[in-house]
C-alpha cells in the first residue's frame, strides 16, 4: 500500500512544476493593461489565471471557458464584487481551450500558490489533502 504522505509529496512536486511551467509561458499584466481595450490579447478560448497583490502574493487562481474579463460580471461569481478585486496589482493568464486541462492546471496552481482568497478547493495545504 502506498502511504498518503508519498502521494501528497508527489502532488506538491507536480504543483511546483506546474507553477514554473505556467510562469514560463505567461507574462505579468498590470491593471492598466487589463483595463485597456484590446491589450490583454485574450482570444476567449478559455484560460487559467492568477491575480497577485503588490507583494506578488497570489490572491486568487481561477479558470474560465470564455474571455478572462467575462468573469468580472459573471452571475455566479462576479470578480468585480469580491473583496480581493480592489487589491490586485498584476495578473497572469494562460489560454487553454480544453476544460479538463484548465481544471487540472487550476488545481495544481492553487496548491502551488496557496492563494488567500480562493475558497475551493478546501485543501490548499497538502497535509490536509486526501484521507490517510
Amino acid at each position: 500500500m502506498i502511504p498518503t504522505s508519498i502521494l501528497r509529496r508527489s502532488l506538491g512536486a507536480v504543483a511546483d512544476l506546474a507553477k514554473i511551467w505556467f510562469e514560463s509561458r505567461t507574462e505579468l499584466k498590470t491593471r492598466d493593461i487589463f483595463d485597456a481595450k484590446g491589450q490583454l490579447n485574450d482570444n476567449g478560448t478559455g484560460a487559467v489565471y492568477v491575480y497577485f497583490n503588490e507583494n506578488n502574493e497570489a490572491l486568487y487562481v481561477g479558470l474560465t471557458s470564455r474571455h478572462v474579463k467575462a468573469r468580472l460580471y459573471d452571475q455566479t461569481s462576479p470578480h468585480k464584487q469580491k473583496l480581493w478585486w480592489g487589491q490586485w496589482q498584476t495578473m497572469r493568464f494562460l489560454q487553454i481551450s480544453d476544460d479538463m486541462d484548465r481544471q487540472i492546471l487550476e488545481f495544481l496552481l492553487i496548491l502551488a500558490y496557496a492563494p488567500t482568497c480562493n475558497q475551493k478547493p478546501k485543501a490548499k495545504n497538502l497535509d490536509e489533502l486526501l484521507p490517510n
